[in-house]
């Protein structure tokens, strides 16, 4: 095993980092071989949270990682695999969850057997993602979480603001909207390597458009595999939800922490103009929304 590491890890271009980073990141390159060559005798998800993004899924995904018996992956929330990692291959991906060994030592302290939980909310939107992911997990189970989509929007925009990828004012965004998504999803198939910037956080409007993600998630899972929320639902009654997601996923119960509280976020009021105007964008689409899941969120539109 030395012989045949040894020589990659020293042509490997984390070795011309400096001191400290050389350091964390030969780290981190021999936890990621230890872990793809263990990758056949890792457990796989149990649950796949798909979308949406700005709905509250962070908040869920931590009280859930509560729980003793649930793992998530390495890299924290998501592995966002079937995403922007697809070319690393399913090695990799088993990779980020524990091993079999592991998930039998859990079961024996918890009494429970080891649930693992991946949480990618750009599945939903990506239009490839849901489809790599029946073909690989057909079975799993996939919850998803919407929001009023005008809210859903406003928040997208703030947070793509705080992050630094966006530097255009709200008006103008949506307005480029149309023209920065224009042919990035004929790149994306083209180019299994290709992650678009502008597809993941200058959607604003776009990823509002339910029913069209839904209709096709509904394509490649039946409907008994996927449960469906509201943020709005969960932030007016989170044990309850929590208590619906638990119970379906076969977990232990668990309640909402002060510490999971991740809507505190207060922005300036958006515009009156803007916001008719989103309201009306989404009102059909919306309707079609309701018709196809045979309920009604108490939404602005």
């Amino acid at each position: 095993m030395t012989t045949r590491v040894a020589p990659r890890l020293v042509q490997h271009p984390v070795m011309t980092q400096p001191g400290l980073r050389q350091i964390k990141a030969v780290g981190r390159w021999c936890r990621e071989r230890a872990a793809t060559a263990t990758s056949d005798r890792r457990a796989l998800p149990d649950l796949v949270l798909v979308g949406v993004q700005r709905s509250g899924t962070t908040a869920l995904f931590d009280a859930l990682y509560r729980l003793p018996n649930v793992e998530r992956p390495r890299r924290g929330k998501g592995s966002h695999y079937f995403s922007y990692n697809y070319v690393k291959g399913w090695d990799w991906f088993q990779s980020q969850f524990p091993t079999m060994s592991w998930a039998q030592r859990v079961e024996r302290k918890t009494g429970n057997r080891l649930f693992c939980f991946d949480a990618c909310p750009y599945y939903l939107f990506h239009p490839f993602a849901i489809e790599r992911m029946a073909l690989a997990m057909p079975k799993v189970k996939v919850l998803v979480m919407l929001r009023d989509p005008v809210r859903r929007a406003e928040s997208h925009f703030h947070h793509s603001v705080g992050h630094g990828h966006e530097d255009l004012d709200f008006a103008a965004a949506l307005d480029r909207e149309d023209e920065r998504l224009s042919g990035e999803e004929e790149r994306m198939a083209a180019d299994w390597d290709y992650w678009s910037h502008d597809h993941e956080h200058h959607s604003y409007v776009a990823k509002g458009l339910y029913a069209e993600q839904l209709n096709r998630l509904f394509t490649y899972y039946p409907r008994d595999q996927v449960l469906v929320r509201s943020a709005e639902e969960f932030y007016d009654r989170p044990d309850k939800v929590l208590t619906e997601v638990t119970e379906w996923c076969g977990l232990p119960p668990v309640r909402l922490d002060p510490r999971d509280d991740r809507n505190g976020h207060r922005y300036q009021p958006m515009d009156e103009e803007i916001r008719h105007g989103l309201i009306e964008r989404f009102r059909q689409p919306n309707d079609e929304l309701f018709e196809l899941l045979g309920r009604r969120y108490d939404w602005l539109s």
